[in-house]
């Protein structure tokens, strides 16, 4: 993982992420735009796949995190 610098903490807080999520996802532990990029397949039943209750989930054993941001890359503890 590379250091974020000052103007990529900034962009990313100006321009990606105008607040700071609530939290990050449980599955990476990051915060990304899209599907996280660890999962490889999920299965879910109930009302829709958006929305269904988590029955399976399978993790790629090595996954690419070039888009998923973590926590303490952009903000410091005390924010």
């Amino acid at each position: 993982m590379i250091p974020l610098t000052p103007e990529d903490k900034e962009h990313l807080r100006s321009e990606i992420f105008k607040e700071r999520p609530a939290e990050a996802c449980s599955d990476c532990g990051g915060y990304h735009l899209r599907a996280c990029p660890r999962i490889k397949r999920l299965v879910l039943i109930g009302e829709g796949q958006s929305v269904g209750n988590r029955v399976e989930v399978e993790y790629w054993p090595d996954w690419n995190e070039s888009n998923t941001t973590y926590p303490e890359e952009v903000w410091e503890e005390d924010e």
